[in-house]
């Protein structure tokens, strides 16, 4: 991206892993060259995914939050916390810096989450929100007029790509966040279809994109376990188009990834945002 050689680098500073989210967005916002980025987490029990090993682990959520405080007195223009709203006011506060608050699913679609008046206090102190599927948004609630953006899922298409192999048959995986019960009884309608239970098997992430290009379709059929059906593709789901697969989804067959989970467009989007909370005003790509 030439443009990226002249655009004022806004460098940020991303707090908890949330899904591959925050490590995927600092390869690709780092990789097209809009500024620095750095992701520090807790390291939980379940292995964190960092493929490209840009995340900074410790060993609890205040050792972040201090470790965090830390590189807010550096060159850190943009706070970029992913889920946990508590940290909000602490970083605005403490800091004075531009506090992004961003979603990506179940950590707003439980009402007692999304109505908590310590939480809709928290959030509103963001200077903006994203979200990543388009039912979140009713679910958002504030005290205040906040801004409030739907962004995608960036897809790492470094690592997922089609592989020439020989494709058979289908495959669905089942996750600890759904009800299983109900899930697995939609998924006996379907025919050679291989299912995997994270809970019983493990696979690297690294392997993914082999095993995603073992097969024709992937079948994205999901119930959460406080009842909600997931109408937007899971990222196993886009990671599985971004390999050439077809994707069974709400009835219908998807065959190719959709220009808003790219990488290059993704991370443009965002950086259009951070340039809007800092500067007021929208950047434009197109001036010389």
């Amino acid at each position: 991206m030439s443009q990226t050689n002249t655009i004022p680098k806004i460098n940020v500073l991303h707090l908890f892993e949330m899904a591959a989210g925050p490590s995927i967005q600092s390869y690709y916002y780092k990789k097209f060259g809009y500024g620095e980025s750095w992701v520090i987490s807790k390291n939980r029990t379940h292995p964190v995914i960092d493929y490209y090993g840009i995340i900074e682990k410790f060993p609890k959520i205040r050792n972040v939050i201090i470790e965090g405080l830390k590189r807010c007195s550096e060159n850190v223009d943009i706070v970029f916390i992913h889920g946990s709203e508590f940290a909000v006011p602490i970083f605005k506060i403490l800091t004075r810096k531009k506090v992004i608050l961003q979603y990506d699913g179940s950590d707003i679609n439980l009402e007692s989450r999304s109505k908590n008046p310590f939480r809709i206090i928290c959030r509103s102190m963001a200077d903006a929100i994203i979200y990543n599927q388009k039912t979140h948004l009713k679910k958002i609630i504030t005290i205040k007029n906040v801004k409030k953006e739907f962004h995608p899922n960036a897809v790492d298409t470094d690592l997922f790509k089609p592989k020439n192999k020989t494709r058979h048959g289908s495959i669905a995986l089942m996750s600890n966040n759904l009800d299983r019960e109900k899930t697995m009884k939609e998924l006996e309608n379907f025919s050679d279809l291989t299912i995997i239970d994270k809970n019983d098997q493990i696979i690297p992430y690294a392997e993914m994109p082999n095993l995603l290009n073992n097969y024709e379709i992937f079948v994205d059929h999901k119930i959460t376990d406080f009842g909600l059906y997931l109408e937007a593709l899971s990222r196993s789901a886009l990671e599985a188009l971004a390999c050439g697969c077809k994707v069974y989804h709400n009835g219908r067959y998807i065959d190719h990834l959709p220009d808003e989970n790219n990488p290059e467009v993704v991370m443009k989007k965002l950086y259009s945002l951070f340039h809007q909370v800092l500067s007021g005003k929208n950047y434009d790509f197109n001036k010389p």
